[in-house]
C-alpha cells in the first residue's frame, strides 16, 4: 500500500514511464531490429545446441524459420512498430482534459523538461552511424 505522497509520486512515475517512454523505446524500433530474421527469429527449425562448438553456419541457416513464417514475422513487427496517424506523445494533452491554471503551468514546465531531454538525445545522435530515434 502507498503511505505517503512521495510513494504515490514514485508509483505514478513508474506507471507513466512504463506506458509511455519505455513502451516507445521497445515498440517503435521492432521493425528496424527484427526485420533481419537472424536478429529475432520467430521460430527455429532445429533444437538449440547442447554443447559449445557444435554449431556451424550451415546449422544456423538450417535452423532459421522458413519463408512463410519469416513473412508472417515481418508483417507482425512492421505493424507493431508503426505510429498511429492520431498518435499523442508524452506531454501532448488535449486542452479539454486539463483547464486549471496550476495544471496548465505544470504541463508547460513538463514540456520544457521534455524539450531539454530531446535536445540531449539529438546532440547525442550527432554523427552516429546508427542514431536513436524512438524517444
Amino acid at each position: 500500500s502507498l503511505q505517503t505522497k512521495e510513494q504515490l509520486v514514485e508509483y505514478l512515475t513508474v506507471v507513466i514511464f512504463t506506458a509511455s517512454a519505455q513502451h516507445a523505446a521497445v515498440n517503435f524500433g521492432q521493425y528496424d531490429w527484427c526485420s533481419w530474421i537472424p536478429n529475432s527469429p520467430p521460430t527455429m527449425r532445429k533444437p538449440p545446441p547442447t554443447k559449445k562448438g557444435e554449431v556451424d553456419l550451415k546449422y544456423i541457416v538450417e535452423s532459421l524459420p522458413d519463408r512463410g513464417r519469416s513473412c508472417w514475422h515481418l508483417g507482425a513487427v512492421w505493424a507493431l512498430s508503426q505510429f498511429q496517424e492520431n498518435e499523442l506523445y508524452l506531454g501532448m494533452y488535449p486542452d479539454e482534459h486539463f483547464i486549471e491554471k496550476p495544471v496548465k503551468e505544470a504541463m508547460v514546465k513538463f514540456r520544457k523538461k521534455l524539450a531539454e531531454v530531446a535536445k540531449v538525445i539529438k546532440n547525442r545522435n550527432e554523427g552516429k552511424k546508427l542514431p536513436y530515434y524512438y524517444l
